[in-house]
C-alpha cells in the first residue's frame, strides 16, 4: 500500500517500505521512505493515512492474498538453505517464540483473513502513540511538521545520540 500510494501514484519516493519483526509480544512497526525534504511532511501524512486505513477498513481479499503469497514464497526461499533456516530459528529463539512455530508458518499466514488483519492492526497500532523520526534538512519541513505534530522535537545532527531512546 505504501509503495502504491507514495511511489507509484505520487512519485514521491524511490524507496518506501514497512514491516515488523517476529516477537512474542508487540514490537515496533516501522515504515521507511526516501523523499525530498520538500515532500517529507506529505509522505509522513500518507504513511499515517495508510496505517489508519488498515485499522478502519478490512484489507481487500485480493490484496491480502497477494501479500500472503509473497510472504509464503519468501519464507520458502529463506528456509531452503542451512543458513536461512538457522536465521529463522535464531530469530524465533531470540524472541522466545517456540521453535515449532516454524512448522506452522505457512498455515498461520494462510489463515489470516481481512477481518483478523483489521482486528490485529486496531489492537497493535495507535497513531497517537506512534514515534516519528524524520531525517533531513529541517529548515525545509520542520515548521510544517510542527503544525501537525506539536510534540515534535528538532535534534541537530551534532546533538544526535543514537544510544539514547530519545535520540538526545
Amino acid at each position: 500500500r505504501l509503495n502504491q500510494e507514495i511511489r507509484i501514484k505520487r512519485g514521491l519516493s524511490y524507496g518506501v517500505s514497512s514491516g515488523f519483526a517476529a516477537r512474542q509480544a508487540p514490537g515496533p512497526i516501522i515504515a521507511l521512505a526516501q523523499t525530498k525534504n520538500e515532500s517529507a511532511v506529505q509522505v509522513v501524512d500518507l504513511m499515517n493515512q495508510e496505517f489508519v486505513k488498515i485499522i478502519n477498513a478490512e484489507v481487500p481479499a485480493v490484496e491480502l492474498g497477494a501479500r500472503q503469497a509473497n510472504l509464503i514464497g519468501s519464507f520458502g526461499r529463506d528456509v531452503e538453505t542451512a543458513s536461512g533456516l538457522a536465521g529463522q530459528l535464531a530469530t524465533l529463539a531470540a524472541f522466545g517464540i517456540p521453535l515449532e512455530k516454524l512448522t506452522t508458518y505457512v498455515a498461520d499466514v494462510s489463515a489470516v483473513t481481512p477481518a483478523t488483519a483489521k482486528a490485529v492492526a486496531a489492537k497493535l497500532y495507535d497513531p497517537k502513540k506512534a514515534s516519528l523520526v524524520v531525517v533531513g534538512d529541517g529548515t525545509v519541513f520542520f515548521n510544517a511538521l510542527k503544525k501537525k505534530r506539536p510534540d515534535v522535537v528538532r535534534i541537530p545532527v551534532d546533538k544526535l545520540n543514537l544510544d539514547s531512546a530519545t535520540l538526545q
